[in-house]
């Protein structure tokens, strides 16, 4: 009886992990959940680049303006949704409709 018992163990854990990894297969990619402790450092990483680029006058206008604007997209992005990894993602993806100057912009010589 204790012998059946140890076999039908070692061959259920031994066929456990194949049954795991056929469903993991059918899941595809895993994808964790935010974590704001995370997005918050790349957020500041981020930001100090974008920072550096539009106070640097070796940088151009244009790329000035662009680091700008990304700056103030992701200010807005994160007053709307106080999301640190909301706010990296607008911050990296973030692309100018146009360059034209607004009321409030660094005036560039």
């Amino acid at each position: 009886m204790r012998y059946l018992f140890v076999k039908t163990l070692v061959i259920g854990l031994l066929a456990t992990p194949t049954v795991f990894a056929e469903e993991q297969e059918s899941f595809g990619e895993v994808v964790t959940e935010k974590n704001e402790s995370i997005c918050k450092n790349k957020f500041t990483q981020e930001l100090f680049t974008q920072q550096r680029i539009f106070s640097s006058t070796r940088n151009g206008a244009d790329n000035r303006r662009i680091a700008e604007r990304k700056i103030e997209a992701a200010r807005e992005k994160y007053n709307l949704t106080a999301s640190y990894c909301d706010a990296y993602n607008e911050l990296k993806s973030f692309n100018p409709e146009n360059l034209d100057r607004k009321p409030g912009d660094a005036q560039f010589n």
